[in-house]
């Protein structure tokens, strides 16, 4: 049981100072060497997006992202129409919803590759964590016990970091999105 409390003491210690770290780099828009500034970079500026036949305007079309308990929704429009969701392990089709704007549709693909990382390395770290919790209570004195816990919960904070990388490049994809729309 000691072994349990200083993994979970130790997981307490490590993911504030991780995630502090992982907040202050995403806090910095319009970094150029960034994989991000790249891929927009990449991508061509063309068109405003008009979708075909749609005659709607920009507040209809118009898409915002709101969070709750470990979800996030993708709205359209003033009257809030679900185009969306994506939680840790549900991810929304970003790439079909961001149609038509190249940027967007370039950060709607980092969205998905990051998430689907994240997603991965934080259920095994979850999995990981719980096996070495499991294993500690077992009186078999092994040393791969708080080897197992601390690459659990390694993996967990790798696939949180994952995670925010993912939703920054969903709201980046949203932003570019309503950016190209005709007003």
């Amino acid at each position: 049981m000691l072994k349990s409390f200083t993994a979970f003491c130790l997981a307490a210690y490590i993911l504030p100072a991780f995630s502090s770290t992982i907040l202050a780099q995403s806090a910095e828009p319009g970094t150029t060497g960034s994989k991000w500034g790249e891929a927009i970079k990449a991508a061509s500026a063309t068109a405003p997006v008009t979708p075909p036949g749609s005659e709607h305007t920009y507040d209809a079309r118009a898409l915002r992202l709101e969070a709750e308990w470990g979800r996030l929704r993708i709205l359209q429009g003033a009257d809030g129409l679900i185009v969306g969701t994506a939680g840790v392990f549900r991810t929304a089709n970003a790439e079909k919803i961001v149609a038509g704007s190249p940027r967007a549709e370039t950060e709607a693909k980092l969205f998905r590759a990051s998430h689907r990382r994240g997603a991965l390395a934080g259920g095994l770290g979850a999995v990981t964590l719980v096996v070495g919790i499991l294993a500690s209570g077992s009186n078999s004195n092994n040393a791969a016990t708080p080897v197992l816990m601390i690459a659990g919960a390694g993996a967990m904070a790798w696939g949180a970091s994952q995670l925010n990388s993912a939703y920054s490049s969903l709201s980046r994809a949203v932003w570019w999105y309503n950016r190209d729309l005709p007003r």
